[in-house]
């Protein structure tokens, strides 16, 4: 794993220099006055104020209590100022965002890391082994990707890199000032687990029992997984060994979402989510998205839009209409619905999903949420990666964001979290 380079000053500074005698708690102080890239460049002062920068990294880092993430908005392909992604990036598949880190899937098929505060990135190995995909190319003729086996044949033509490859990836903590750091992702048509620790030269399947995976959340050293029925599995995750499975939870879906989706099956599609709340209790949210809207924010059958005087229906794209959220009891090993959040707020879609005191500026007991339904975003030139907004439990309504006005969004927006610093 490549990771970026920093320039360092191994050699002790000479006898009549003072830097490196100055204490570690002053520099802690001259560090808390420093952005984050002034610290990483007090690191090549010399091995004292190496290891003072590292540690002083490391702990701002980690004791951050979890923050608002930020709505990140991707340049559009007709705009030509690059902002926030590097433009290498541009035609590469966001796959995720954990920890204040974007990550990516680029063209080669092959993670990467991208800090957009600090503008730096970390490589990890090639993903597509795990599928029997040697090679990935874009056929400008076709509009889509072809996968190769290893005798360079074409095994399959995809148009999505998400959605058929990764549909989610995190890591386990912030990488900056560490080494026990590692990556998880939901990948492949079976949506199974795999790893990678920092380090590692190729990726390693998880032996999970309850595939297809829905989501994943690294938390304290913890995996937890989210499986098939709403089951719950859960593997000690240092970054550093191979992870240990030590819970694992069948339980069955919620009765209520079930009875839900069993009556509006045909109109609605779900997602499902699994969040770590403030407390440390384990949250499934289950997000009922209309397939076809009107304007009431009713969902409907497609020849429910047609009329005598209009056979051409007008665009009624896909819309999130309702959330149900549940907590896991561990004694009785089943979800039991809560009713309200408090002071919290969620955020949802293609992040590494999380739960924040609600701070100003948003709105608490609610549920703030990107689009993320990959299998129908490029389905039409008209919409795609405009389903955002925030659902308040108190009114059970969804609201999209105001600002936005395109129905056309790509890539779909994602959230991030923000500097420590």
């Amino acid at each position: 794993m490549d990771c970026v380079k920093r320039r360092r000053c191994d050699s002790t500074p000479a006898p009549s220099s003072k830097w490196a005698d100055i204490p570690s708690e002053i520099l802690d102080s001259i560090f808390e006055h420093l952005s984050l890239r002034d610290v990483i460049a007090a690191e090549s002062v010399c091995t004292r104020w190496f290891s003072s920068a590292k540690s002083f990294i490391t702990f701002k880092s980690q004791s951050q209590s979890p923050q608002c993430p930020l709505l990140l908005l991707f340049p559009q392909e007709d705009e030509n100022g690059l902002e926030n992604v590097p433009e290498e990036f541009i035609e590469s598949a966001c796959i995720g965002s954990s920890h204040g880190w974007l990550i990516f899937l680029d063209k080669r098929g092959a993670p990467l890391l991208f800090n957009p505060h600090l503008r730096i990135h970390i490589q990890f190995p090639y993903i597509g082994s795990l599928l029997g995909v040697l090679n990935i190319g874009k056929s400008r003729e076709y509009g889509c990707y072809i996968t190769y086996d290893c005798q360079e044949n074409p095994i399959g033509y995809v148009k999505n890199l998400r959605e058929n490859l990764i549909h989610k990836a995190i890591i386990s903590s912030d990488p900056l000032g560490i080494k026990n750091f590692g990556a998880v992702v939901i990948y492949g048509y079976g949506n199974k687990l795999a790893y990678c620790k920092n380090g590692d030269d190729s990726w390693t399947d998880l032996d999970g029992k309850h595939k297809p995976y829905e989501d994943i959340i690294c938390s304290k050293n913890r995996l937890c997984a989210l499986g098939s029925n709403a089951s719950v599995e859960v593997w000690d995750f240092d970054g550093w060994n191979k992870p240990v499975k030590r819970v694992e939870i069948e339980i069955n879906f919620p009765e209520k979402s079930r009875k839900f989706w069993s009556k509006f099956g045909d109109l609605y599609t779900a997602r499902l989510y699994l969040v770590e709340s403030i407390m440390g209790d384990i949250m499934l949210v289950v997000r009922f998205v209309g397939e076809l809207v009107n304007g009431d924010d009713q969902p409907v059958h497609e020849h429910d839009l047609l009329t005598e005087e209009d056979t051409h229906p007008l665009v009624s794209p896909y819309k999130t209409l309702a959330f149900h959220v549940y907590k896991l009891d561990l004694n009785e090993k089943c979800w039991v619905e809560v009713h309200s959040l408090g002071d919290q707020s969620l955020f949802l879609g293609g992040n590494h999903s999380i739960s924040v005191l609600a701070d100003k500026g948003y709105i608490k007991n609610s549920i703030y949420f990107t689009d993320d339904y990959w299998y129908r975003m490029d389905e039409d030139y008209l919409y795609g990666g405009h389903d955002m907004g925030v659902f308040s439990l108190d009114n059970g309504r969804a609201e999209l964001f105001s600002y936005c006005h395109q129905l056309k969004i790509q890539p779909s927006p994602c959230w991030v979290n923000p500097s420590p610093w």
